[in-house]
């Protein structure tokens, strides 16, 4: 057999390389591939992930079996555009239309969370991300993309907010339950002064010369203790009542006079004196009414209890506001004579169910700490340099321009 020359082997072995390296690149080429099906295998077994494509020149629309049962839709049968956006709730099928329609160049994505409604007419959450492939006119030829259901995450948000709701409530019926020696004394006045002028009338319409000026001025009295404990019966009410919070503009004066009004009977319960040093030229904040003055309140009581073991002419309060240094923001401080904040961390107090009340929630601070996060601000505490505790928070300063 005529053996080969030296050329013709360098062209064999050229050639056998080329075929092995051939073999090599189509191996790892199906590698890769088995590889990326495992992986889009395992993505369509998602039951909260759907895959769908829509192509313009045939109108049809193809979903996997996750997209189909996400979407609400049927699932066998024919999907075209109408179909797909008929899924969507009709307050939001506008902002997909807009949405795809300002996509510009060839591919452009756009994500979106939005709602549809299922076959038991239930709205369910859903993000969906779209990719927008153009022709090279700028013509919109298809969309691709995929839903995600949200549905069990907006629920967990949705009792997530319910128990912060139910926690601040119950806070506050705790706090009522503290008040309510406090609320008492201060209808007790108004009451007792509207009986006690009431008498004075009846007295004075019995008298042959009825002296019209004097009857007039019981009257007016009357009016005003009446205004008054309606005044406190409404405080009332607005702890206990549930609700959104309502941000307005607040005086911090005027504030400060209506929380000392409802803890005015615990201050002389306690024997406590309050002081309140509020700069000239504070600017009114930014918040709500109730929220803040049941973390105000909130702070006055839990200094009180504090006080408890000091002598009786040891118990003060003194309320602080200034402007912060950081400008924006107005800082409040509540200051104590009291105990202090103990051996533990400033930062534990503040975390739900820890106490060191005997038989307390150790949700007040908690709460109050909710209360400044939702107002953009900041709560901290601190011991005092000679005794005592030191409770701060920021609020922001209101500005025309800030939303309702």
């Amino acid at each position: 057999m005529q053996s080969l020359g030296t050329e013709e082997t360098r062209e064999v072995d050229a050639v056998a390389r080329s075929i092995a390296g051939e073999g090599r690149a189509r191996l790892r080429y199906e590698r890769s591939l088995t590889r990326a099906r495992e992986r889009l295998a395992l993505l369509a077994s998602m039951k909260t992930l759907g895959f769908w494509t829509w192509n313009r020149a045939t109108d049809v629309v193809r979903a996997s079996k996750n997209a189909r049962r996400i979407l609400g839709l049927a699932a066998k049968g024919p999907l075209t555009r109408d179909t797909l956006l008929a899924a969507i709730h009709p307050a939001d099928r506008m902002a997909v239309v807009h949405a795809i329609s300002r996509t510009t160049g060839q591919t452009d994505t756009v994500e979106l969370e939005l709602r549809v409604v299922s076959h038991e007419h239930a709205i369910h959450w859903i993000t969906v991300k779209v990719s927008a492939y153009r022709d090279l006119n700028g013509m919109l030829s298809r969309l691709a993309g995929y839903v995600v259901d949200d549905t069990p995450k907006k629920r967990a948000e949705a009792e997530s907010l319910k128990q912060q709701r139910q926690i601040m409530h119950l806070t506050r019926v705790a706090m009522m339950g503290e008040l309510s020696g406090a609320l008492a004394h201060e209808l007790q006045q108004p009451l007792t002064a509207i009986l006690c002028n009431a008498q004075a009338g009846q007295l004075l319409a019995a008298q042959e010369h009825l002296n019209a000026e004097e009857l007039r001025e019981i009257f007016r009295e009357i009016i005003r203790d009446d205004t008054h404990a309606v005044e406190v019966i409404h405080h009332l009410r607005a702890h206990l009542m549930r609700g959104e919070m309502h941000l307005e503009c607040l005086d911090l004066r005027g504030l400060l006079r209506e929380v000392l009004t409802l803890a005015r009977g615990t201050l002389v319960k306690h024997n406590v004196q309050l002081d309140a040093h509020i700069d000239d030229g504070i600017p009114a904040v930014r918040g709500g009414r109730v929220e803040i003055q049941q973390l105000l309140l909130n702070l006055i009581l839990n200094a009180c209890e504090a006080m408890n073991e000091n002598a009786a002419d040891a118990r003060r309060i003194e309320i602080v506001a200034v402007l912060d240094q950081a400008g924006g923001f107005v800082r409040t401080s509540v200051l104590d004579c009291g105990r202090g904040i103990g051996h533990e961390p400033a930062e534990r107090i503040f975390e739900p169910f820890f106490t060191t009340k005997k038989g307390g929630l150790g949700l007040g601070l908690a709460v109050c700490r909710s209360i400044i996060a939702a107002h953009k601000g900041r709560l901290w505490a601190a011991n005092r340099g000679d005794s005592g505790a030191a409770f701060h928070f920021t609020l922001p300063v209101a500005t025309t321009a800030a939303p309702e």
